[in-house]
């Protein structure tokens, strides 16, 4: 739900950067919900409720888990929504955003499991920068 408020280009910056900022506030409410995006992307922001209620009913290690994860990469996405990628460390910056984060989630979401050791975050992010 986060890369598709990011994605949609309809969405004027004024708009689009509050919410990607605030978005991990936004899955704790039941009531939050912004339609934006096309086709199934439409549908599950419009029916955001459903995504807050799963998410609500996680334990707290998961929950706190992909508060911090969103919160980061909402803040990225915002700073790029703001900032033109010109130079290959830029674009490494805003790989790191969108995915090296993702792997940063998924690792501390496999530790909040219990299932594995906590992966260092350079392996984590290398993860997310692999699947970019």
């Amino acid at each position: 739900a986060l890369d598709t408020v990011e994605d949609d280009t309809s969405i004027p910056a004024d708009v689009k950067v509050p919410i990607l900022q605030a978005f991990h506030c936004h899955i704790y409410d039941l009531d939050w919900h912004f339609s934006c995006g096309a086709k199934d992307y439409k549908v599950l922001m419009d029916k955001f409720h459903y995504v807050s209620t799963a998410f609500l009913e996680l334990g707290k290690g998961y929950q706190e888990a992909i508060d911090d994860i969103t919160r980061r990469m909402g803040a990225g996405m915002a700073k790029f929504i703001c900032k033109e990628v010109e130079t290959v460390d830029d674009y490494d910056e805003y790989c790191h955003y969108v995915a090296g984060l993702v792997g940063l989630g998924l690792s501390k979401l496999f530790y909040a499991s219990g299932s594995e050791d906590l992966a260092s975050d350079s392996l984590s992010n290398s993860m997310g920068l692999f699947l970019q």
